[in-house]
């Protein structure tokens, strides 16, 4: 094999750092959101983000969602999307809606626990998404699954966990959106899951946890996240494009965009991200 010309050698070439953008979950501002969207969303791009990820049925004329992301200067991240707007008779409608707004992240939030109970509904569920995925494929969009508690917890047939069922049941293009402090609720390691499924954190919740106190923050020395090796495996091996906080905790900011302003300056203040 011929040597590399010089400067192609990778010890010599300069290491590009990329920074990744930052969206906020709208749910800890949902009130103010239904109140006033323009004004909200002025709010959140104050705050410091770069996007949104919103959930919830469609209340709002697709146009409007669009004007005033144009507006705020923010992009949208995804949207976390109730089941039944993905069924055969309402999907299409669905997938028209995110056209408008160019959405490409069509994200089911979570999944009745009754569901996640057995294997057997498990595998159900996940031929339904996989239908979903190919059906969003053909229109540039992708579908995923976001996770609480309870997809950690053994199903009671054959013990297995609810997250592997629907991860090794579905293409490895359906996202599993990894939200670590509702993972590490149900006893999961959820740096290890990322590891586990590599590609597949394309978008990932960031939630600060801890098992001493219900009242931490993502630098608290209460928070038992190592967000070091979090952030590394997000970067060299979950396939992360969008990091999307989650962070709602009146005991602490009575106004909830005030603890989304300190998150988003937690994340900026960190390097390399």
């Amino acid at each position: 094999m011929k040597r590399l010309p010089p400067g192609w050698d990778e010890k010599d070439q300069a290491q590009e750092i990329i920074t990744l953008p930052l969206a906020t979950q709208l749910f800890p501002v949902a009130e103010m959101m239904m109140k006033d969207l323009r004004g909200t969303l002025k709010r959140i791009k104050a705050a410091g983000y770069d996007g949104v990820e919103f959930f919830g049925g469609l209340r709002f004329v697709a146009h409007d969602v669009k004007y005033a992301l144009e507006e705020a200067g923010l992009q949208i991240a995804g949207w976390h999307t109730p089941w039944q707007y993905l069924r055969p008779d309402n999907i299409h409608s669905t997938v028209t809606y995110n056209k408008v707004l160019g959405n490409q992240f069509i994200i089911v939030p979570w999944m009745p626990d009754e569901i996640l109970f057995s294997k057997e509904s498990c595998l159900r569920f996940s031929n339904e998404l996989t239908w979903v995925s190919d059906v969003l494929g053909m229109h540039g969009m992708v579908t995923g699954y976001h996770n609480h508690a309870t997809e950690f917890r053994p199903t009671d047939d054959t013990g297995e966990l609810p997250w592997d069922i629907i991860a090794y049941n579905t293409p490895s293009n359906v996202i599993l959106q990894n939200d670590n402090g509702n993972g590490m609720h149900g006893g999961a390691d959820m740096t290890a899951m990322l590891q586990k499924y590599p590609g597949r954190g394309v978008t990932v919740h960031l939630k600060p946890f801890s098992s001493k106190s219900n009242d931490t923050f993502y630098d608290d020395p209460n928070c038992d996240i190592d967000w070091d090796e979090y952030f590394r495996v997000c970067r060299n091996q979950a396939g992360v494009r969008w990091y999307i906080i989650e962070y709602l905790n009146p005991g602490r900011y009575e106004d909830p965009f005030d603890g989304l302003a300190a998150a988003a300056k937690w994340f900026r203040d960190r390097e390399g991200l």
